[in-house]
């Protein structure tokens, strides 16, 4: 596996990693419609391209495939804003592999922040078992559906 600064040819492969690891984890506790409405708005070209821009992206290659990617913003706080590995490949430690290159490259940072939807165990159980801690809890609205959603917080110094 290699780990590399994304660039704007890996969009559309950015892109089928996203729909692919949405489409298979959130269906389980969300309707369809706020599936494809979600992808839609935040990982449609344009959005896409502006957050190549205007943040960190780092993706995952293995057999010269994307299969993964982290999308860091850091500004006063340092927020990892996605991380998702193709289904087909998870369980094969990229994930960690990627938040570990992704945090490595802000050693300024005191610590981290993640969102995640408390439904999704394996997300809460994986940022859990690397060091993140739940701040608080509290429902988000995502289009018209309400989300259990926690906000983790990471020390890293």
């Amino acid at each position: 596996m290699f780990i590399r600064k994304a660039s704007e040819q890996d969009l559309p492969k950015i892109k089928e990693v996203v729909n692919a690891a949405w489409y298979d984890t959130y269906l389980k506790f969300m309707y369809a419609s706020t599936v494809t409405q979600f992808l839609e708005t935040l990982y449609n070209d344009e959005r896409l391209l502006k957050r190549l821009n205007d943040s960190r992206f780092l993706v995952a290659e293995e057999d010269d495939k994307i299969v993964g990617f982290i999308n860091i913003i850091n500004g006063k706080e340092l927020y990892l804003a996605a991380s998702y590995v193709d289904p087909m490949y998870q369980r094969r430690s990229i994930g960690s592999a990627l938040l570990e290159a992704a945090l490595t490259q802000f050693e300024e940072y005191e610590e981290a922040f993640v969102e995640v939807s408390l439904e999704n165990k394996d997300a809460v159980r994986f940022y859990e078992n690397r060091g993140f801690e739940l701040l608080r809890s509290y429902d988000r609205d995502l289009y018209g559906e309400v989300v259990k959603t926690g906000l983790f917080k990471k020390r890293l110094k």
